[in-house]
């Protein structure tokens, strides 16, 4: 069944309405004045003063519907009412007229449903573990269930398994989004308020109770064993086949054996799977704990050692940009700047490094090699020429060396705004000259200048490359 054959087309339309926020309370407070009732239906006027109360403790002013920009209710009855009726025609309540020619507002079984859904996303409850395990356990233990055993036991040990599951992954996400909230732009004050904000409601709390007392490993064992017997036992299945078939109105044994079977079967794969999605908690608990402090301490740094001198440094340059969002980031900087900055060779890569090495797992079938496989030699040769070509133009350490020995001879040197510069190629190389000048295993040495050049559009500070002797 689709939802909007359960609900009306119109439903949602008080929830995206300008409106949204008064609606839903309206909604929280209408649900909570059916709590002491026997059913769903409570009188109009009851109604229309618990909504009153709620208008009269809001600021004074005029509510416009987006339906219709010329009604206006000024009044809190007035207000009242006019919910009511767009409730009334968006399918959330219906009015009836009761023996003692009462009207009685009716919230149907679906809008009560979502309504308690609110309440628990506002109220933010938190699932308790310990009891949804225990009472899966005493369910599976308690023989009288056997007689009856879909009714008793696996329909209830299977919501119940659900809402473990459900609850988990909640867990798992709320950390998911403490990760992703200190990973935007907060200062060190909002970091350190989430943080104990995040220790309070989740480190001490659900986290550290699935760790402790909540811990389902206790009762795994049975809850699997017990799942492994209904399954095994023949009386007891061919039992719990009648019940499924009854409850769930299934066309025969078959369809309620499969039935059976899948329900069986998922709950003993999410216990056998629950310490994956813990191990998953752990390491997101472990990696928030580890963020939060890394990011705090950075923004808390400002000390006199180089990192809380290069902390500042970045914080004031970041500043300086934000400050100006038309800059041209191309633009050369100070050159205070220029000269704090330089290029540096990577003398080794590590796990830490960016670049990650991508991993191909695809498998493809092989063509089946054809008859005219193969190269002529004049195209072999054309391809030999070509991949040595390449590889002459490459800016390889080799190649920058044998570029440097045939310009200068030992001992001789060379500026670089003397070398060739005509296009990018050019300037690439000259960039590796100055990289390579770096290393002790380069025949030459660089020596930087302070003068900057400007050279057919290309401006880089000068530097002077010496032939090693």
């Amino acid at each position: 069944m689709h939802l909007f054959q359960v609900v009306p087309d119109g439903f949602f339309k008080p929830l995206t309405s300008k409106n949204k926020a008064t609606y839903v309370d309206c909604l929280l407070s209408i649900y909570n004045t059916y709590r002491s009732e026997l059913s769903f239906g409570v009188d109009k006027e009851v109604i229309i003063e618990v909504l009153e109360r709620y208008f009269d403790e809001q600021p004074a002013a005029e509510l416009v519907f987006d339906e219709d920009e010329t009604e206006v209710a000024s009044d809190s009855r007035a207000k009242a009412n006019a919910i009511l009726r767009r409730l009334r025609e968006s399918g959330w309540i219906e009015f009836e007229t009761a023996n003692d020619y009462k009207t009685k507002v009716n919230l149907f079984d679906y809008s009560a449903t979502l309504i308690e859904s609110f309440n628990r996303m506002i109220r933010n409850e938190e699932t308790e573990y310990q009891s949804l395990v225990s009472q899966i356990h005493a369910t599976l233990v308690n023989q009288e269930g056997y007689a009856k055993p879909y009714e008793y036991i696996i329909k209830r040990v299977h919501e119940n398994t659900e809402e473990l599951m459900i609850g988990l992954k909640k867990l798992n996400s709320s950390i998911k989004k403490h990760i992703e909230a200190i990973t935007h732009e907060k200062s060190a004050a909002e970091i350190v308020q989430d943080f104990f904000v995040y220790h309070k409601d989740i480190g001490s709390k659900a986290y550290h109770r699935i760790k402790t007392s909540d811990n389902i490993s206790y009762f795994r064992n049975t809850i699997l064993d017990r799942l492994s017997t209904i399954l095994h036992d023949e009386a007891v299945f061919n039992r719990a086949i009648q019940g499924c078939r009854e409850i769930e109105q299934l066309p025969d044994e078959l369809a309620a054996s499969r039935f059976l079977r899948e329900r069986i079967l998922g709950v003993m794969t999410a216990f056998r799977n629950y310490d994956e999605i813990i191990a998953e908690i752990d390491f997101k608990h472990t990696r928030y704990m580890g963020s939060a402090v890394a990011r705090a301490k950075f923004l808390l740094s400002n000390t006199n050692n180089a990192e809380g001198k290069i902390t500042r440094i970045l914080a004031l340059m970041a500043d300086g940009f934000n400050a100006e969002p038309d800059v041209d980031l191309k633009t050369d900087a100070t050159p205070q700047l220029l000269a704090i900055f330089n290029i540096f060779p990577q003398t080794f890569l590590d796990n830490e490094s960016l670049h990650t090495v991508p991993i191909s797992r695809k498998m493809a079938v092989p063509e089946v090699l054809g008859d005219s496989l193969g190269l002529s030699d004049e195209e072999r040769a054309l391809r030999r020429l070509a991949v040595q070509e390449r590889s002459r133009r490459r800016f390889s350490h080799k190649n920058i060396n044998l570029e440097v020995t045939s310009r200068l001879a030992v001992g001789q040197s060379s500026l670089a705004s003397s070398w060739p510069l005509e296009s990018r190629h050019d300037l690439i190389r000259l960039i590796f000259v100055s990289l390579y000048g770096r290393d002790r295993k380069s025949i030459y040495t660089i020596k930087p200048l302070d003068n900057t050049v400007s050279i057919h559009g290309f401006q880089f500070r000068d530097f002077l490359i010496e032939r090693n002797q």
